[in-house]
């Protein structure tokens, strides 16, 4: 993916003279993979790729191109399908509980992040993931016991097979 935006900033984007170059490519990332968590070693390892990747490409296409590569890592955000779909609520209560905010973070959160690592006010910011979690992370809250993660992702699992997130569903 990645690749495909190089292609893209590399010829300047919309409103750009060619020659200058630059730009900006923001990565999601997570927090999942800064501690350790039980069943989840597919996601921390596909997260902690997803930060070297970022990493890697500022140092490489910042001096080549000119080019920034960030990352934002989110926390919990409200009202989106990673928690409405995926997280029960009695556990959506229970990380309420041990953030130290107290409350998960919004959409506007991730957004603003994403404005201030892609415009002028972020154009000395390259190779960073900025954590947008309410200080979440910090706490490292040990969620469930095991064998509740163990329950919990066998639900969800479950859940996406019947139904994958994200996926159309076809009409043929």
């Amino acid at each position: 993916m990645c690749h495909e935006a190089l292609k893209y900033l590399k010829k300047g984007g919309p409103g750009r003279d060619s020659s200058s170059g630059g730009g900006s490519i923001i990565n999601i990332s997570a927090t999942l993979h800064y501690t350790a968590s039980w069943y989840q070693i597919h996601v921390s390892a596909a997260k902690a790729a997803v930060d070297a990747t970022t990493r890697n490409l500022a140092l490489e296409w910042g001096t080549d191109y000119e080019i920034r590569v960030n990352g934002i890592a989110p926390g919990p955000i409200g009202g989106t399908p990673g928690m409405s779909k995926l997280v029960p609520d009695e556990i959506q209560n229970k990380t309420r509980e041990l953030m130290p905010l107290y409350k998960p973070g919004e959409k506007w959160d991730i957004a603003m992040a994403a404005l201030y690592l892609s415009g002028d006010t972020g154009k000395y910011v390259n190779g960073l993931t900025m954590v947008v979690d309410g200080g979440l992370w910090l706490s490292k809250p040990r969620h469930l016991a095991k064998e509740a993660v163990k329950e919990l992702s066998r639900v969800v699992e479950k859940r996406s097979r019947a139904k994958p997130v994200g996926l159309p569903t076809s009409k043929l």
